[in-house]
């Protein structure tokens, strides 16, 4: 039973507001003048069907508004069944903040959510699509960019995708590009001051964009990546907190998932971003104007692999940094190669690494060379116009990378070797390292801490908070 209400113009504008994004989030597409009557038949859903007495009463109709009454609904096993995908548990730290309906974000902070595709299944892609409209708040986003890259058109979903939000465009590549010139080729297109990254293969958690929101306004030359939840190939209604760790590299560029012996700095109920080497590549935040003066990304890369390489030396060593929030979750769908719809060409990536460590790598380069010989004279193309940005834009050498960001990569230089080469040839002593492919040995627990307390006095001193 609701009392009698007068709303003033305003309230009436934010109930509008609040029921077109309940709309979205049950499954209508609404455009301009179209959503009135629906509203109507909802608001009447609403109150005769979901809502007892004891959900939505006068009080909290007038006082906390329609979207307080409607989380409560969210709760109920009736409409839980409805969302279309399973909803995953809360895994942030219980130190994260739950309330953000006066955050502040800046005056530019609107999200371009981009996301390329090839041959997903719309069993993932439909509930990666849900899930965000569940867990996100409208007024972030504005606009969707999906890129099918070279899809038949069973696997381009675009009448299924523009039907779930007006915001969604759907830009179809004829002929597939690969993943890194789709993704240059949404950012070409998009509008908004954010660029988030996703992959159709992922389930957004509570609260998942705010806090990438606000890292990147309080630091506008961060890349910031959300904690990467497990999703298992089996079974994509399956969600498993993941590890608190970073991203980092070996020396053939194999990215790799670390949780370093640091107690101290890797707390799993820490709600502070944390440093990250290295970024994966595929699920990050980034502001458009930063992405555009580091100038992402090499455009004679090829295909697929390598762009989260560029990516990690450009952000680094070119004045920015690279964070992991433990306070955003987003599950991801880890595949091994059997599993993935596509293919993916091996040399094609070990092109894409060796231009990338031509421009990068400076005096490293042989220990890349070392564990990928058939680089040595392999055609990589002019890389002079690589090398000439970087120089344009001030960026800093490989050294100060491994002394200043990831110290236990600059501890394997000196340690690499093959594992099951012959000892004469750079071959192993022993077994390798469980995870990784060219080392036998570990940095010391002891040592590790020891470099990271002298980065930590070095970033202390910089305008940067890292």
């Amino acid at each position: 039973k609701l009392k009698p209400h007068n709303p003033s113009s305003r309230s009436l504008a934010r109930r509008s507001h609040d029921e077109m994004a309940l709309l979205r989030i049950l499954g209508f597409s609404c455009g301009s003048g179209r959503c009135f009557c629906t509203i109507v038949v909802l608001q009447a859903l609403i109150a005769v069907v979901l809502l007892a007495p004891s959900v939505l009463t006068a009080s909290a109709h007038e006082e906390s508004g329609l979207m307080d009454a409607l989380m409560k609904v969210k709760k109920s096993p009736s409409y839980l069944r409805g969302l279309g995908f399973k909803k995953p548990p809360d895994t942030r730290p219980h130190s994260c903040r739950r309330d953000w309906r006066n955050a502040d974000f800046g005056p530019n902070s609107s999200v371009s959510i981009i996301i390329p595709y090839l041959h997903e299944s719309w069993e993932h892609f439909s509930k990666t699509m849900k899930a965000i409209l569940h867990f996100t708040p409208d007024n972030l986003i504005k606009e969707f960019l999906f890129i099918s890259d070279g899809n038949e058109p069973s696997f381009t979903y675009e009448a299924q995708l523009t039907a779930m939000s007006p915001k969604v465009r759907v830009i179809l590549n004829e002929e597939r590009l690969g993943l890194i010139k789709a993704k240059m080729k949404a950012v070409s297109m998009a509008t908004a001051d954010v660029l988030v990254f996703l992959e159709a293969h992922t389930i957004v958690n509570r609260d998942w964009l705010e806090p990438l929101l606000l890292r990147v306004a309080e630091s506008p030359h961060a890349l910031v990546q959300p904690t990467l939840d497990i999703i298992p190939q089996e079974n994509f209604d399956k969600y498993y907190r993941g590890a608190h760790g970073h991203w980092r590299f070996e020396w053939n560029m194999n990215l790799i998932f670390t949780s370093p012996p640091d107690g101290g700095e890797f707390d799993d109920e820490s709600d502070k971003p944390m440093p990250s080497p290295a970024t994966s590549g595929g699920i990050f935040a980034i502001r458009r104007d930063w992405w555009n003066r580091l100038g992402f990304y090499d455009p004679e890369m090829r295909e697929w692999g390598g762009d989260h390489v560029e990516a990690t030396m450009k952000v680094w060593r070119c004045g920015g940094h690279i964070d992991v929030h433990p306070c955003s979750r987003v599950g991801h769908l880890f595949r091994d190669p059997e599993h993935r719809p596509y293919n993916v060409d091996v040399p094609t990536v070990v092109h894409n690494y060796a231009r990338l460590a031509s421009v990068w790598w400076d005096d490293y380069l042989p220990k890349f060379q070392q564990l990928k010989p058939e680089t040595k004279h392999m055609q990589l193309g002019d890389v002079s116009p690589q090398k000439r940005l970087r120089d344009e834009l001030g960026c800093k050498d490989m050294g100060w990378y491994l002394r200043y960001v990831d110290p236990e990569m600059e501890w394997e230089a000196s340690h690499i070797c093959i594992p099951g080469g012959a000892r004469e040839y750079g071959g192993c002593e022993r077994a390798a390292v469980q995870g990784r492919s060219c080392i036998d040995r570990s940095m010391p627990a002891e040592e590790y801490q020891s470099r990271r307390a002298e980065i930590r006095e070095y970033w202390s001193t910089q305008a940067v908070d890292v």
